[in-house]
């Protein structure tokens, strides 16, 4: 074989394993929002266990191969399950207290882009622990339709709650004031 034929077979080759190999990039710091959010979620494709929750949850295979736990903002999620997430009828997520493991300390949060640079999502480096849970919810959608707004329901579960509170507050505190005036 000569060896522009070895040249042009390699190349084939390379060309035709590389479709099969999943390369990690590495994510690229994001600033965070803010205000911080008071929640973060966690997507799961796996049946939940029954509570009481494990200690440490394992990573899924896509977390572990990218070496953090993928996490989103409410305002995420449905747009996550349309474009990542058709395949599967049932899907859990996790309210994650991410005030609370700011404050605890023992959490590595890194607000990074996502790999198309257009999306700035919160990665988890460690394994999600019974702690941070504050809620679970389960969404199903029939077997041949879509993630849509209609599967996802728009409610109070899914907020950021971005010191929410305060701003009620002041909100009410004006109007109040108006009122008087």
């Amino acid at each position: 074989m000569g060896k522009l034929s070895m040249l042009i077979l390699t190349f084939i080759i390379l060309i035709f394993v590389n479709q099969f190999i999943y390369v990690a990039t590495i994510p690229a710091p994001a600033p965070a929002p803010n205000p911080l959010p008071y929640y973060l979620y966690q997507i799961l494709t796996t049946t939940l266990p029954s509570p009481p929750y494990p200690a440490i949850f394992p990573m899924s295979d896509r977390d572990a191969a990218d070496g953090f736990v993928h996490l989103a903002r409410a305002i995420n999620i449905l747009p996550l399950f349309m474009q990542n997430y058709n395949n599967s009828v049932q899907l859990s997520v996790l309210k994650l207290n991410y005030a609370w493991m700011r404050e605890n300390g023992r959490y590595d949060v890194r607000w990074e882009w996502s790999r198309s640079n257009s999306t700035i999502y919160p990665h988890l480096y460690g394994n999600t622990t019974r702690e941070m849970i504050v809620d679970v919810r389960t969404w199903s959608r029939a077997q041949y339709a879509l993630w849509n707004s209609t599967s996802v329901p728009t409610d109070e579960w899914l907020t950021d709650d971005c010191d929410m509170k305060h701003a009620s507050f002041i909100i009410t505190f004006f109007l109040l004031c108006i009122l008087i005036i």
